[in-house]
C-alpha cells in the first residue's frame, strides 16, 4: 500500500493527529510504511507538538542498540575487489530478464489486450497495445464514446455526466470543448477562501502522491 494516492479526508486527518501520534500507529491507522508517513510530514509541513516531544525525553539517555556491531568510518569490506567464482565480464547480461519478460508471480489476466485497472486520477484504463513505444492504456470512457460516436474532435474531452469516473456507462458521458470544462471547473465559481484551500490541497495532494511513486520505483535500501 506504500504507493496509494492520499484522499482529501486522509490528509486532513493526518494534519490533526500527526503533533501527538506515534509515527507507527499513524503508520497502522493510514495503512501505510512509516517511510511514507515521515514523507507525508514533510510534504504538508506538520510537526510533533511540544508536549510529545517531552514525552519522548527518557528516549534519549537510553544507549543506541546496535551501535557496537556498526562498521567504523572508513571500513573496508573483506571482499572488495574480488569476483564471485565463474562470473566474468557479459555473463550477467546473458541472464537478465529480457525487455517485455512479465514475472511469474503477477497476475497474468493483467498482461492481456482488454486488462481494465483504476489509474492513479480515478480514471479507468483499457490495455490496448503491447508494442515497444506505443501507448499501451487508454482510458474506457474515451474508447467507448469513439465506439459509439468516432473520433473526439480536437479541443474536446470526454467528461461524465454525474461527475462520477468510475461510471463509464455511455448514457453518462458527454463531449465538451476544453473551454466549457475549465468554466465549469474554474475556481472562481467558489468563495476566495474555499478556492484557495481547494489549490492548496490540491498541490499537497500531487505532491503526496509524486513522493509516493517515486519511492515505489526507487525504494530505499533497507
Amino acid at each position: 500500500m506504500n504507493g496509494k494516492p492520499w484522499t482529501d479526508a486522509e490528509i486532513w486527518q493526518f494534519i490533526a493527529l500527526y503533533p501527538d501520534m506515534e509515527n507507527s500507529k499513524l503508520a497502522r491507522k493510514f495503512g501505510r510504511t512509516t517511510g511514507s508517513i515521515n514523507t507525508a510530514a514533510g510534504v504538508l509541513g506538520v510537526h510533533k507538538s511540544a508536549e510529545y516531544c517531552s514525552s519522548l525525553a527518557w528516549r534519549s539517555r537510553l544507549p543506541i542498540v546496535g551501535r557496537p556491531w556498526r562498521f567504523p568510518r572508513g571500513h573496508v569490506p573483506a571482499n572488495k575487489g574480488s569476483r564471485r567464482p565463474g562470473w566474468f565480464a557479459g555473463r550477467m547480461r546473458e541472464t537478465q530478464f529480457k525487455k517485455g519478460h512479465f514475472p511469474v508471480n503477477r497476475d497474468p489476466d493483467f498482461y492481456v489486450l482488454g486488462a481494465l485497472r483504476v489509474n492513479s486520477d480515478g480514471y479507468i484504463d483499457m490495455r490496448v497495445s503491447f508494442e515497444p513505444g506505443a501507448k499501451g492504456w487508454r482510458g474506457l470512457h474515451r474508447i467507448l464514446w469513439e465506439d459509439a460516436h468516432g473520433p473526439i474532435p480536437p479541443g474536446h474531452i470526454v467528461s461524465f455526466k454525474d461527475g462520477d469516473r468510475l461510471n463509464v456507462e455511455l448514457r453518462n458521458l458527454a463531449l465538451v470543448s476544453f473551454a466549457d470544462n475549465l468554466r465549469r471547473n474554474s475556481l472562481h465559481n467558489y468563495p476566495k477562501p474555499l478556492a484557495s484551500t481547494i489549490q492548496l490541497l490540491g498541490a499537497l495532494k500531487r505532491t503526496l502522491n509524486r513522493r509516493h511513486r517515486d519511492e515505489e520505483q526507487n525504494p530505499r535500501p533497507a
